[in-house]
């Protein structure tokens, strides 16, 4: 069995994982904005023609908004550099993992809000359409890891695109193997008249030649 196997460069490497690294960051910096923002009742403004009492946290604005910029420009660079390296890739978890985090941050407020209370149910609302919008595309995400690709199809999956050599080639070496386990596997005929000539062979009624030939005869 010959298998396809390519060295990533190291530089790749690094793209790759470096990017990861900073999308992650934008996501949690977009979180825990979001939260900081809540905490205070979930909207907050200041400067223009109208003095607005309900200032920001200080630093909250610029840790969303970079959180948002920098999170998708390294989620556009992780993208490439994943898919071009052939590598398995976590691309398609970014979406389900931004929205279904700030959806955790709604119902989390929504049933405990800071100032207590009942359900806040204009953050109820929104926290379960995050979590559809983010659950559902995970859903199928997860659906098309590990199916088993018909004779000549390619793999394919979300998280690892057609293409993906690393992937495909795992793919093809376990169906192959299990393939060929599958045809060395004695046949249940064959089994029972195997168990079948070892009882004649013990009581006698076949020598020790006789059952030799009879037991290659049979596995050809």
């Amino acid at each position: 069995m010959t298998t396809d196997t390519t060295t990533v460069p190291l530089k790749r490497v690094v793209w790759v994982l470096g990017s990861l690294a900073v999308t992650s960051a934008g996501i949690t910096l977009l979180f825990l904005g979001m939260r900081a923002v809540m905490d205070i009742g979930g909207f907050c403004a200041e400067g223009g023609p109208f003095v607005i009492a309900h200032p920001c946290p200080e630093g909250v604005p610029l840790l969303m908004i970079g959180g948002i910029w920098i999170g998708l420009i390294a989620a556009f660079v992780y993208a490439w550099a994943s898919i071009g390296a052939g590598v398995p890739t976590f691309t398609g978890l970014l979406w389900p993992a931004l929205f279904m985090s700030l959806g955790w941050n709604f119902l989390q407020y929504a049933f405990d809000p800071p100032g207590g209370g009942g359900v806040v149910y204009g953050w109820l609302i929104p926290g379960i359409l995050f979590e559809l919008m983010g659950g559902i595309p995970l859903w199928v995400m997860i659906k098309t890891v590990g199916l088993t690709p018909q004779r000549g199809a390619r793999v394919r999956s979300v998280l690892a695109p057609p293409g993906t050599k690393a992937v495909a080639t795992a793919m093809r070496a376990v169906i192959g193997s299990s393939t060929s386990a599958a045809s060395r596997a004695p046949k249940p005929d064959m089994v029972s008249e195997l168990e079948r000539l070892d009882t004649l062979h013990r009581s006698g009624s076949l020598s020790d030649a006789e059952y030799e030939k009879a037991k290659r005869r049979l596995l050809a």
